[in-house]
């Protein structure tokens, strides 16, 4: 007899709910001149770009009022009129940076999402099946390393950059947790789905996983990725947290 596949429906308490609505209230506020003209906005923007070129290149404390002008090619005036002292620049660039950076990971979440969840629910439905949905999840999830590591290594440096910042950085450090917190409650309910006893603490050591790829990635030769090596990682890491949630069932 064939398994009925559940329906999804996560069972999110009313904490988390409110949790969730707080985070996607946070505002993204920037610390430079405001401005009302397109024209200066451009610029301003383009001063930005060219900071965070600046930190995936030669780290944050490259980042000085001469260097950026000369990267975004407009004169030293400009960045000292739109950013008075190197802090704000520096926090305004990594705001922009975490506004770019959700919307490339929303694109690829749209992408995935539903594709996960399906393999997961299969496997709720048909515990038999944890190899096969284990192999299609890791696959999932070694894909999206293989196009960070090798088609978004700049956006990936310039992560590691702003995570490292936030940490001496009142001004960051809100905009980093709703950053993170993006990735945590996405992967939060893939937990959900499978019947976790501690969901968010599971998707949490499964992001943490995936960062600590990230960052090891990040320190071979760049063009390399060792598919090989993410596939045992992850498989790994998804038979400990699928065995221990099947163990007792």
């Amino acid at each position: 007899m064939e398994a009925t596949r559940p329906t999804l429906k996560p069972s999110v308490s009313s904490v988390d709910e409110e949790r969730a609505v707080k985070e996607e209230k946070v505002p993204v506020t920037y610390q430079g001149r405001k401005t009302s003209r397109a024209g200066s906005e451009l610029r301003r923007k383009a001063i930005l770009e060219a900071a965070l070129r600046i930190v995936v290149r030669d780290g944050v404390r490259g980042v000085r009022h001469r260097a950026v002008a000369k990267e975004a090619d407009v004169p030293l005036s400009a960045t000292t009129y739109y950013f008075k002292d190197i802090s704000d620049l520096i926090t305004d660039t990594f705001t922009l940076f975490a506004e770019v950076g959700t919307e490339k990971y929303r694109n690829f979440w749209g992408e995935s999402k539903e594709q996960l969840i399906n393999a997961l629910l299969e496997l709720k439905a048909d515990p038999a099946s944890k190899e096969r949905v284990m192999t299609s999840v890791v696959e999932v999830i070694v894909h999206y390393l293989r196009n960070q590591l090798l088609n978004h290594r700049d956006y990936l440096l310039a992560e590691q950059a702003f995570r490292l910042e936030s940490l001496r950085n009142d001004n960051l450090k809100q905009i980093a947790e709703k950053h993170t917190g993006l990735f945590l409650k996405d992967l939060t309910e893939l937990f959900v789905v499978i019947g976790s006893e501690s969901p968010e603490a599971d998707a949490t050591l499964l992001m943490q996983l995936i960062y600590s790829a990230e960052y090891e990635g990040l320190l071979r030769p760049e063009g390399e990725f060792d598919e090989v090596w993410a596939r045992k990682l992850f498989m790994r890491g998804l038979q400990l947290f699928i065995g221990t949630l099947f163990a007792s069932k």
